[in-house]
This record gives structure tokens, sequence and C-alpha cells, in this order.
């Protein structure tokens, strides 16, 4: 019963203020109507009903205003219609109608004669026409983007009028399918691309857009041979290693022109071709199994260097305070009461670290002029360290030394409690070597992707 009360009161209270809010602005909408302020007072009695659609004084108020203001703006589309002023007079409609809709939304209906929708039907039909028969004189201009407007107005006004949307989309489309097609002629493949990706997006069947974009691919492809890397690091398959991350990268470039060949497939296409070559695929050699594929480059790679720092387990034995309750007489009252204490404990921090260091070389050659398009040195280094901290008690217990005492401190006492409950397992090497990998991979796949893009225009 205690916890009906007060929402009930609450209910009140909300409801209370509701009817006042519509009742003040009722109040307002008044004295404006008694002023001459017709449009204002409307405006006020919407606002009241707002607040409360149950105001039969609002709802009387808002009717009477309201067909007075729909009644001008139904004027002004007359004058407009009488002037030949179909463009204003379709506006002029729709605005009222707009008007009238919103009066509706608080419960208010307003009338509007059939003479106006007749009327309103007539202008409609002769302005529609005309922005049509514009549409379709600028379409034949190729003036695209004006006649866009047209059609798009057309659309606003009335979506279903004759072709308009499928006219509407061909002065959207074509400019674009023509941009492509210019680009296609200049070899300028990456933007034909692009231009053919609108024009699908909005319609996919629109000409031959699609077999276009497709053409673009296969014309603009770089096709880049990935060849056996070198290690120079003296730490035996790194190479190996660093080729895999390598291909999974570039693989996974969202560049629809870069297409990678890695060793295995170079191999299969040696043998498909009868061809006899022995031994590692390098530089030397894949400049003749490049062309053989069609590729346009061919990346190289060195593992210049790479190192492992594998630390120890270090422990160092850290003050602390453990609390307890204890029993304690009050002797005042004579009662016994449970007192929080703080007693001196110890508890073990851990410590350990392991590093990875790589230092690699890679190298993107154009296989026709011999000319370096991308070349750089990644050095980096990875680490992973823990920190965590053992305790025999009960750790929601244990806070930090401070001077003299307990650190109360809540800061430091999540720190600890961080501590306590962190990670224990430390990172392998490996672990590490890979996230490593992953890393320069990433970052060659990103400077490569850069020299593609300028290639292919």
């Amino acid at each position: 019963m205690n916890r009906i009360v007060p929402i009930a009161f609450v209910f009140l209270v909300t409801f209370f203020a509701s009817c006042h809010s519509s009742k003040h602005f009722y109040k307002v909408a008044a004295k404006q109507e008694a002023g001459g302020l017709v449009n204002e007072a409307a405006e006020s009695y919407y606002t009241s009903l707002q607040r409360k659609r149950t105001n039969v004084d609002a709802q009387i108020g808002m009717k009477r205003t309201g067909q007075l203001v729909l009644n001008n703006l139904l004027n002004d589309f007359s004058k407009y219609k009488n002037f030949g002023d179909q463009k204003s007079a379709v506006y002029a409609y729709r605005q009222a109608n707009s008007y009238k809709e919103r009066i509706q939304s608080v419960g208010v209906s307003l009338l509007v004669s059939d003479i106006y929708e007749r009327d309103y039907q007539e202008s409609k039909s002769t302005y529609l026409k005309g922005l049509y028969d514009e549409g379709n004189l600028l379409l034949q201009e190729k003036k695209f983007a004006e006649a866009e407007q047209k059609f798009n107005e057309i659309k606003q006004i009335d979506p279903n009028y004759k072709d308009t949307g499928n006219l509407g989309d061909i002065a959207y489309l074509e400019p674009l399918y023509q941009q492509g097609k210019l680009a296609m002629t200049m070899e300028h493949y990456r933007e034909a691309f692009d231009a053919f990706e609108k024009v699908i997006a909005k319609k996919s069947s629109y000409k031959d857009a699609s077999i276009l974009r497709k053409e673009c691919i296969e014309k603009g492809r770089f096709t880049i041979a990935l060849v056996d890397f070198k290690n120079t690091s003296g730490t035996p398959g790194m190479e190996t290693k660093v080729a895999a991350y390598t291909l999974k990268a570039l693989t996974s470039s969202n560049d629809p022109f870069l297409h990678v060949v890695d060793r295995d497939n170079l191999q299969n296409i040696i043998n498909e071709q009868h061809l006899q070559m022995t031994g590692i695929i390098d530089e030397n050699t894949a400049v003749t199994v490049g062309e053989l594929i069609g590729a346009k480059a061919i990346l190289t790679g060195t593992v210049l260097g790479y190192s492992e720092k594998k630390g120890t387990l270090r422990s160092k034995q850290r003050e602390g305070y453990t609390t307890y309750q204890e029993r304690v007489l009050n002797r005042t009252d004579g009662k016994y009461y449970m007192q929080t204490l703080y007693k001196p404990c110890t508890f073990m921090e851990y410590y350990n670290s392991n590093s990875c260091t790589v230092s690699f070389q890679f190298k993107l050659t154009n296989i026709k002029t011999g000319e370096i398009i991308a070349t750089e040195i990644i050095e980096k280094t990875l680490n992973d360290e823990v920190i965590y901290g053992r305790f025999d008690g009960d750790v929601n217990a244990l806070w930090p030394a401070g001077q003299g005492g307990p650190n109360m401190n809540q800061n430091d006492r999540k720190a600890l409690m961080a501590m306590m409950n962190a990670r224990q397992e430390i990172k392998s090497s490996a672990e590490i070597s890979n996230a490593l990998f992953d890393q320069i991979s990433a970052q060659m796949t990103g400077t490569i992707d850069k020299a593609v893009k300028e290639i292919v225009k």
C-alpha cells in the first residue's frame, strides 16, 4: 500500500499539470482570437489540444480559427489558379492540404469543398504535363542534371505520374554510365568501375553496366606474383611465416583490381605449361614466370633480422592489510557489536614479459620496366607482460599498506584488486611473433594498396 500511494500521487500531479498546461494555452488562444490574431490563436488552440485532446473548448476554438486559416490558404490557391500561375496554385493547395492534415492529427476535422479538389486536379495536371515535357526535352539535350530536377519534382507531387520514375532514373544514371564509358576509353578503369558501381547500385539492369564493370576489372587487373621470400635472420622458417601472413593480407584487400598469385599457383601454371623450372623462384626467374601469367609486378621480401627476448618470472613480497570482524563490548549500553579491524599481512606480486623484434624488407617491382614500385624496411617490436598478485587469504578482504596502517584510497584499492585478478599466463614467443607478422603484413599491404591505386586510375 505504501508503494501504491506515491505512484498514484505522481500520476495525479502529472495529470493536473497536463490539464493546466492545456487550459493555459486555451486562455492564450482565446485572448489572441478576441484581438483578431486568428493565425496565432489557431496555433495556440493546436498546442492546447496537443496537451489534452479532450479539451472541448479548445476543440471548438480550433475548429473555428482553423477553418478560417484553411480558407485563407484555399483563397490563395484560387487566386493563383485564376491568374494562370499553375505552379504556385499547386503548391498553395498542397500547403492547405498539409495544414488540414496537421489539424486532423489533434482530432479536429476541417472542411474543403469538392470544388477546390477539382480545381487542384486541373492545375496539377497542367503543371505536371509542363514539367514532364520540359524534362523530356532536357533529356534529349543531354542536360541530365536539370532533367533529374524536373522528374524529382514530379515524383514529389505525384509519384505515379506516367513513367516519371524511369525517366528520373535515366536522368541520374545516364551521365554516370557515359562517364564510365569515357573513362574506359582513357584506360581509367578504376574511375570507370566506380561509375558503373553507382549505376548498378541504383539499377542493376541498366543497359550493360554490369558487363562493363566486369570488363573494367579484367582490363585493369593488377596481378602481383608473390615469390619465395629470403631469410637472412638466422632463424629458420621466418620467411615462410611472413609469406603466409602476406598472402592472407593481400588476398583480404578490398581493392577489386589487386590480384595475387602465390608460389603454389605459380608452380601449377608452370606445370600446366609443361615448363621445366627447378629450384626456388626468385627475382631473376620470376620475371619469366610472371609474364606467363600476365603479372605486372613481383613481390619479393627478405627477413633481415629476428630476435626473441624471453623473460623470467620475478616476484617480490608486498605488505598489506586484511580486514576481520571482532565482537566488542560497548561499555556505555552494555551491548556487544561487530567492529571491522585491520591486521598486517603479506602477499606476492609477480612480473614477467616476452618480446619479439622483426626487421623485414619488401620490394614490389614492375616486371616490364624493372622499376621499383614500392619498397620499405619495416622494423617492429611487440611485447607482452603480466603483472599479477597472489594472496593465501580472502582477496576481497585485502587492502594496500599505507603510512602506519592500511591505505584507504579507493583508487589504490581498485588497482590492487585489478592486479590480484589479472591474467597470469604470458603469451608465448610464437604467439607474439604471429601477431607481429600480422602487423607487418598489414602495413605492407597498405603500402601496396596505395601504390596500386596510383597505378590503376
